[in-house]
């Protein structure tokens, strides 16, 4: 039985300190300092758009089709690797961003959660959709540019040109 190993990260600072005397000693000290609470608000600050500033944020969702002879209800799972879709076929800017408290509701103060939302249209996205990416940074809103800041795979939502496809993606800090 393969069991699934997730690795998390936990944010930390470390202090590299050096000290030159006149008479030529030179003291070195390394100390690890704390990453306080709210530090995790003031990230998801910075991913959340700010009043559409091309240069940060998450700005926008791409979608895709994956790679040429992927299993479609069992696509490759997604690597920390990853830097662009494998297929992108639609990328679209975030309708809007917003808080979330612990409760699950939408806050009007800052939190450490952020939901982003977009609607794909009928016309748009269409096809076997099996990954998405979040993208922000300068040029974000053009396909193959931008950083990638999250990736997903998932089985195949076959989208039809007659649907519409609301997609809020989440992110807690």
């Amino acid at each position: 039985m393969l069991i699934e190993r997730k690795v998390f990260y936990r944010a930390r600072g470390d202090i590299f300190m050096t000290m030159k005397h006149k008479d030529g000693r030179i003291e070195r000290r390394v100390e690890e300092n704390v990453i306080v609470d709210v530090a995790s608000e003031l990230m998801a600050e910075r991913f959340k758009e700010h009043d559409g500033d091309a240069s940060g944020g998450v700005l926008v969702l791409a979608v895709g089709t994956g790679a040429p002879g992927w299993d479609l209800q069992n696509p490759p799972p997604a690597t920390a690797a990853q830097t662009q879709l494998v297929n992108e076929i639609e990328r679209k800017t975030f309708v809007r961003s917003y808080y979330v408290d612990h409760a699950g509701s939408e806050s009007l103060t800052r939190t450490n959660i952020v939901d982003f939302e977009t609607t794909y249209e009928e016309t748009e996205a269409v096809g076997p959709l099996v990954e998405m990416g979040l993208f922000g940074g300068v040029g974000a809103t053009t396909p193959g540019n931008g950083t990638m800041v999250n990736y997903h795979t998932f089985p195949v939502w076959n989208k039809p040109a007659t649907s519409t496809l609301t997609i809020v993606w989440r992110l807690t800090f």
